[in-house]
């Protein structure tokens, strides 16, 4: 045994798929002197030297410990296990604002590991969630002995603060883990309180739901939400992260996943400004019909649609195996950049770059005799402009909210949404049922001018997919929040009845709807609990205490049409 691995005690276990490895536990210190705990497992009979996949989680327990990485030990691979800061047995505070924080520790852990004797000098990454988030923080720091990663349903930008594009709060998220992992930290992973059924997702003021929850006022959430306030600063400053790139990622997400638009920009911004030829043409994206944990609607997909049995981890080994042999090479060289699952069709598509190379933007507009309200409304969409149209108008009232996912926090993947479209609060728009196939694959985006009764309010747009049995089907959905219609970077309130342009992002989706299908949009004033409930009162964002109906007046005619803006795919030759 050498050297570098007798200064740490050693214990043998044998792994679930009879791999037996020798355990070395320590507290790695940190530049600030915080010690994380650190678990390293060494493959029996492994060389003299060996490179590393490393994975670092908040997630790990304080009454285990976390089993080793089967693949590593099976191809003689050292594999690493750190609790982030705050978790577990690691000392210190877990707090995800401080987007710095886990920088600095992934870079004094790969000062460490250059120190040891039995490490090649190779080293690679893996893991879902926070830890995919983790493997951009290390990517970012630029240490050559990373040679890959593969982030899966990764954020970019939502593990550090609340704020989402639009300028929305999202919501049952960010109150959810906040405040579950601090309770993880103090308390442990037994009884952990459900906010949903505490009534926590309501309580006002926002700020307040730390106390709400009786844990009194916690800097690290506090913190957290309030990125809300600066929105334009907090995501203004993700592009410039890949600018220090230089390692190929295997990107995974899902098209119902929270943070499907970080997935995806995750890839473009990695093909277009990653600081090495290798990690732009290497790095690949595989986006399937799944949520944060994988499949939710077998129903709809088929049972085997899963990340197993559609080689998604067969690829990411692969992918880490071949750079840990040679960094230079493409170690998929037979595979698309981009693979991806078309909706409602259910077939699995590739493309060289996302949006694929033949979308054209096309747009659809909205029409009716200024009925629009509901199901039983009189809102249709159609590739035809508008002339003379009466607008439509509805009352937002954020005290009695049109609901995401049924009004759950689990998300509930492609979901019906009639219950919501049967309300009058919902304006509905909806295609003639298709003859042809219709292919999107790209950036949904809606344009409209509207009024609103209040200094502030929100507009939502979702995109549905209707059955021929009448079911509406969740694909996508965005916001705007008025008082950044024109800029992330500064407060702009409206003024009672004046037009406004707004623009709402649906992020990137790929559908294909049916001979027999329709398409329809959605347009209210909220999507709760996903997103959080604007007061409509032009007060302090999360600080508001009494919430403020607001009339909204959608405008559709030949001096303002309101365009739906699709990528559409160009049918193959």
């Amino acid at each position: 045994m050498s050297k570098g691995k007798d200064q740490y005690n050693v214990s043998t276990v044998q792994e679930a798929d009879n791999i037996s490895c020798s355990i070395r536990s320590m507290m790695l210190p940190c530049r600030d002197g915080v010690r994380l705990h650190t678990v390293i497992y060494f493959p029996v009979n492994m060389p003299a030297k060996a490179p590393v996949i490393l994975r670092r989680s908040p997630y790990c327990h304080k009454n285990i410990i976390e089993p080793p990485d089967g693949w590593a030990l099976k191809n003689g691979v050292v594999s690493i296990m750190q609790s982030c800061r705050g978790t577990a047995w690691s000392e210190g505070v877990f707090d995800p604002a401080e987007r710095d924080s886990e920088k600095k520790d992934v870079e004094d852990l790969f000062l460490w590991l250059r120190k040891q004797d039995w490490f090649d000098g190779r080293c690679v990454m893996a893991g879902a969630s926070y830890p995919g988030w983790l493997q951009w923080c290390a990517a970012r720091s630029g240490f050559p002995e990373l040679v890959g990663t593969a982030p899966r349903v990764a954020p970019l930008y939502s593990c550090t603060g609340s704020v989402i594009p639009g300028g929305g709060v999202r919501l049952s998220f960010s109150l959810s883990w906040m405040l579950t992992m601090h309770y993880r930290c103090h308390f442990g992973w037994n009884d952990i309180p459900n906010l949903e059924e505490k009534g926590i997702f309501r309580h006002l003021p926002v700020i307040e739901a730390d106390r709400q929850s009786g844990y009194g006022r916690l800097a690290p959430f506090r913190k957290f939400l309030s990125k809300a306030e600066q929105p334009g600063r907090h995501l203004g400053i993700v592009a410039g992260d890949f600018k220090s790139c230089r390692v190929p990622a295997y990107i995974v997400g899902g098209w119902f996943d929270l943070f499907k638009t970080e997935t995806v920009e995750s890839f473009r911004l990695m093909q277009a400004h990653a600081k090495t030829a290798n990690a732009r043409k290497f790095t690949r994206l595989t986006v399937g019909p799944w949520g944060h944990g994988g499949l939710l609607n077998p129903d709809l997909f088929g049972e085997h649609c899963n990340y197993a049995d559609t080689g998604v981890e067969d690829r990411t080994m692969r992918h880490l195996g071949g750079l840990l042999k040679d960094p230079d090479r493409d170690p998929l060289p037979s595979e698309p950049k981009v693979r991806y699952y078309s909706l409602s069709e259910n077939q699995w598509h590739t493309a060289d770059c996302w949006p694929p190379e033949k979308v054209r933007e096309t747009a659809w507009f909205l029409h009716s005799g200024g009925n629009a309200n509901s199901l039983t409304g009189d809102g249709r969409l159609t590739a035809r402009k508008p002339g003379r149209e009466q607008p439509d108008v509805y009352v937002s009232n954020p005290d009695d909210p049109v609901l995401s996912n049924n009004g759950g926090h689990a998300l509930l993947g492609c979901y019906d949404r009639t219950p919501q479209q049967k309300r009058s609060d919902v304006l509905i728009y909806t295609s003639p049922v298709f003859r042809c196939p219709l292919a999107v694959a790209g950036a949904v985006r809606l344009r409209f001018t509207a009024s609103a009764s209040t200094p502030d309010t929100d507009f939502v747009a979702t995109l549905t997919d209707v059955l021929p049995d009448g079911r509406a089907m969740f694909l996508t959905t965005g916001m705007i929040r008025a008082r950044f219609r024109n800029s992330l970077d500064r407060e702009e309130f409206l003024e009672k009845g004046k037009l406004y342009e707004f623009e709402i992002d649906l992020s990137h989706i790929a559908v294909t709807f049916l001979p027999g299908h329709a398409m329809r949009l959605e347009i209210c004033g909220q999507h709760f609990p996903q997103y959080d409930r604007n007061a409509n009162t032009g007060g302090r964002l999360l600080h508001d205490t009494r919430l403020e109906k607001s009339v909204h007046t959608i405008f559709h005619d030949e001096a303002h049409p309101a365009e739906l803006i699709l990528p559409v795919l160009d049918p193959a030759p």
